[in-house]
């Protein structure tokens, strides 16, 4: 059965995301492989505009294979020069397999632009070549120095949201879990957007949804076996926040989950599990909307989504 004849018209998508399904799911090794290779330095053709300002930056990392993680920074025009500024730290999707995709540079573009603050991008090393907990341990690496030396960055250490969607969504949560349990300054916040978390992947969402649009359960399962670590990492190895022993302690959360998403029911739970643990949360279920929904730039749908995740940043950062 080829995609065409597997696909979606069983599921009441929303118009606005009908051409989504005639994109085909990247679930083999080669597909990914040419993603990697098609948007790997997508990242040097970033520009400032009138709405904020760009900058291409290296951390240093013990970690990365190169020892270094390029980033991009950008920085809304409505901040004074050198202004400490709140900071979203975009961590970006794509199964730990796929670079940063045209939809994240735009929404990165998008928070530099409606909110003065500084958004920080980092490219962290892709499977297959490098496997998690690499992809958890550099992002940590990045984050740690945002609260050590944020005099370097203009950025007000008190004021980070750390955000991601989908894989970049498991960096977010577990980058959260990380600096609770090494006793770093925890992030101000979290917004998790159709995040993956539960690497049993025994959810009903996963039953549910073996053929939907851009990423499905069949894929899914795919994504896990190329990513699988080479040695279990400690009692709890971050790639499964859903799995950790205990979520107390841990910031405010904004979660949005996908209606036709085999990861729908990853951000449902983890949702409740917060709130069970005295977490704040905010939770958005889109409906009609499938994985990286986004993609559907001019959908009135994604337009409205796209402000209630403003809406949420503007009101942690007192802006």
């Amino acid at each position: 059965m080829n995609a065409e004849e597997k696909n979606t018209e069983n599921y009441d998508i929303h118009p606005d995301f009908e051409k989504l399904k005639k994109i085909p799911v990247a679930d083999s090794l080669s597909k990914l492989r040419s993603l990697q290779i098609l948007f790997g330095k997508r990242m040097l053709r970033e520009h400032a505009t009138t709405g904020f300002t760009v900058k291409k930056i290296n951390f240093s990392s013990e970690f990365s294979k190169n020892k270094k993680i390029p980033a991009l920074i950008y920085s809304s025009r409505m901040l004074e020069k050198d202004e400490k500024a709140p900071c979203l730290l975009w961590i970006h999707g794509g199964a730990f397999l796929m670079p940063a995709l045209p939809y994240h540079y735009r929404f990165a573009r998008t928070v530099a632009n409606r909110i003065p603050c500084r958004v920080i991008m980092p490219m962290y090393d892709l499977a297959p070549d490098k496997v998690p907990p690499v992809q958890q341990e550099e992002v940590f690496e990045v984050y740690k120095k945002l609260v050590d030396d944020p005099e370097s960055y203009d950025i007000d250490p008190g004021k980070i949201i750390v955000a991601g969607d989908s894989a970049g969504g498991t960096l977010a949560a577990a980058l959260c879990l990380m600096a609770r349990d090494r006793g770093l300054r925890i992030p101000l916040a979290q917004a998790l957007f159709y995040p993956s978390l539960d690497v049993r992947m025994e959810s009903e969402s996963m039953k549910k949804y073996p053929d939907v649009p851009i990423c499905n359960a069949e894929a899914i399962k795919v994504y896990c076996e190329l990513c699988r670590p080479e040695e279990y990492y400690g009692s709890n190895d971050y790639r499964s926040p859903a799995e950790a022993a205990s979520l107390k302690d841990i910031p405010t959360a904004y979660i949005e989950t996908a209606e036709f998403d085999a990861l729908h029911d990853d951000g449902i739970d983890y949702a409740k599990r917060l709130k069970e643990e005295g977490c704040k949360v905010l939770l958005n279920e889109t409906k009609g909307t499938v994985h990286a929904f986004e993609i559907a730039k001019n959908s009135a749908v994604t337009k409205k989504i796209l402000r209630q995740r403003l809406k949420f940043m503007r009101k942690i950062f007192g802006c």
